[in-house]
């Protein structure tokens, strides 16, 4: 019976599943707030980054990701906030968002470089498929588009980072 339950209730889960495609990212160093909205304000001044990753050049649909970000603290750096852009683009795939990160720093301990922050992000993802970059095995399949169609849906995120420098 308890076997039964298992794979019933294993079966509901996967018919609920969603999966998605992130950008690859390299140099996560430099990238924190892309990864992770408690990083924003991390650095405890006004900083501004971006970057643009075209890999595989000259294959048909090779991935190419750019973005754009800037955070800063604000209330005597208890409080960090954050905007980012980032588009990435990988064959017939491609995806837009735009978020804004909020992230509450709390000191940890007497050294005042030892924090944990605690942040939320909230955005939008406009994600869309060209249907004319497919290639159908059989023709006339229903379930491959034909056009290019998009779709725009909330985002949100969270994260926790616990840092001393």
């Amino acid at each position: 019976m308890k076997r039964l339950f298992l794979a019933l209730c294993f079966s509901l889960i996967g018919t609920a599943a969603m999966a998605q495609q992130d950008a690859q990212y390299s140099q996560y160093i430099f990238n924190g707030l892309y990864i992770n909205p408690a990083y924003a304000g991390y650095k405890q001044d006004l900083y501004l980054h971006s970057f643009y990753r075209s890999q595989w050049t000259g294959f048909p649909g090779a991935p190419k990701s750019f973005s754009i970000a800037a955070d800063g603290s604000v209330n005597d750096t208890k409080v960090g906030l954050g905007l980012l852009v980032a588009s990435d683009n990988i064959g017939a795939q491609s995806t837009l968002a735009a978020g804004f990160n909020y992230a509450y720093h709390i000191q940890v301990g007497e050294d005042e470089n030892t924090r944990l922050s605690l942040g939320l992000g909230l955005g939008f993802v406009q994600a869309g498929i060209d249907g004319t970059k497919l290639n159908a095995v059989q023709q006339g399949d229903s379930s491959i588009p034909t056009t290019y169609q998009s779709a725009v849906v909330p985002d949100g995120r969270a994260g926790i980072m616990f840092t001393t420098t």
